[in-house]
């Protein structure tokens, strides 16, 4: 039988959800509680990679299991053995070709700026700007980025690694919520840095380092020199990761 996983992490102390050699990542912690319940190595497949220091709402991954539980009891055994820092928020079962990264439709990500006074208790969890933004010019600048486009000059996948650069995006909303400026970004798929690219430049524009005009020069560029601003780790969140398979 082959279920999927929703799973809710604080990627703070973590280097990252894919198994890297020497550091401690999220896959690594969810195979080795598998593999030891069912006395072999199980290999999980993730809806996609997260990088050290980012967190997940709604990150999804898929294993097969000849083990007799149905998917409340397999919530139940996973999260009485997973670190306080992980959780299984739900399981389906699904079809034998169903697959976490290749059946996934889109993915919603959130990025948190704090434009207040510098919080010690959040920021791992939101990006300690400590500066106002011009939250119109950034939504004015993100309208540019909506649609389908090549995002090369946005991630740092190389040509031969990713030959087709084009995505989708779906929506860039930009709200403030008091000293808190969320960044909602959806789209059909989402390139290594890509999301924390996108927002740190439209914090440049936020912050009248950059204008509309850059943000379109850049993306027009198809070039990986066009910039290299990269919004920190820590204020990104995976939120969820839409399949037909799941409800």
């Amino acid at each position: 039988m082959r279920f999927a996983v929703v799973v809710s992490y604080n990627g703070s102390k973590y280097a990252g959800w894919q198994i890297q050699p020497s550091f401690l990542s999220i896959q690594q912690v969810i195979q080795t509680i598998l593999s030891r319940m069912h006395n072999r190595p199980v290999q999980i497949f993730g809806s996609g990679r997260t990088d050290a220091g980012v967190h997940a709402y709604g990150q999804v991954f898929h294993f097969d299991s000849d083990m007799n539980l149905d998917t409340t009891q397999w919530r139940k055994a996973l999260n009485a053995q997973l670190p306080e820092d992980i959780t299984v928020v739900r399981i389906h079962e699904v079809p034998c070709d169903f697959h976490a990264r290749y059946s996934a439709l889109s993915k919603r990500y959130d990025y948190l700026v704090n434009t207040g006074e510098h919080d010690p208790f959040r920021y791992p969890f939101e990006y300690q700007l400590n500066q106002e933004l011009d939250v119109d010019a950034m939504r004015e600048s993100a309208n540019l980025l909506i649609g389908t486009h090549d995002f090369s000059s946005f991630c740092v996948n190389s040509i031969e690694e990713t030959p087709d650069q084009v995505r989708t995006l779906h929506r860039l909303e930009i709200t403030q919520e008091n000293d808190i400026v969320r960044f909602r970004l959806e789209g059909d798929g989402f390139m290594r840095y890509m999301v924390r690219m996108l927002v740190g430049n439209l914090i440049d524009v936020g912050l009248h380092k950059k204008s509309t005009m850059d943000i379109q020069r850049i993306l027009d560029a198809k070039d990986k020199h066009a910039t290299n601003v990269v919004a920190p780790p820590c204020g990104l969140y995976l939120v969820s990761v839409s399949y037909k398979e799941i409800p």
